[in-house]
């Protein structure tokens, strides 16, 4: 789903659509679902999906658990990619995400 799709008022379509993708979560220093949670509560205009090939997003959400943030995107697209590799990361992703 593009903005372009974006035509019923007050419908899921105007939302914009992140993608998700988290990192296999071998060494996560923060509880990575919580702070997706966390993000979505922040940032209502905003549609939080499972991120897949083939498909590109509003913004792509890369969800890592360490600085390493080693979650593999190739072949994902997105607008704008935004990283969460620590729980300070929140904020920034926060505004954003926001202004999508």
């Amino acid at each position: 789903m593009t903005r372009r799709d974006r035509t019923q008022p007050g419908s899921l379509a105007e939302h914009a659509v992140t993608g998700v993708r988290y990192c296999g979560g071998c060494n996560p220093r923060y509880d990575r679902t919580a702070l997706v949670g966390r993000l979505a509560e922040r940032c209502p205009n905003v549609r939080f999906v499972r991120a897949e090939s083939g498909r590109e997003y509003d913004a792509l959400l890369v969800v890592g658990g360490c600085c390493a943030c080693c979650a593999d995107i190739s072949g994902l697209a997105g607008r704008r990619v935004v990283r969460l590799r620590r729980a300070e990361d929140l904020e920034e992703a926060a505004e954003i995400l926001a202004a999508l």
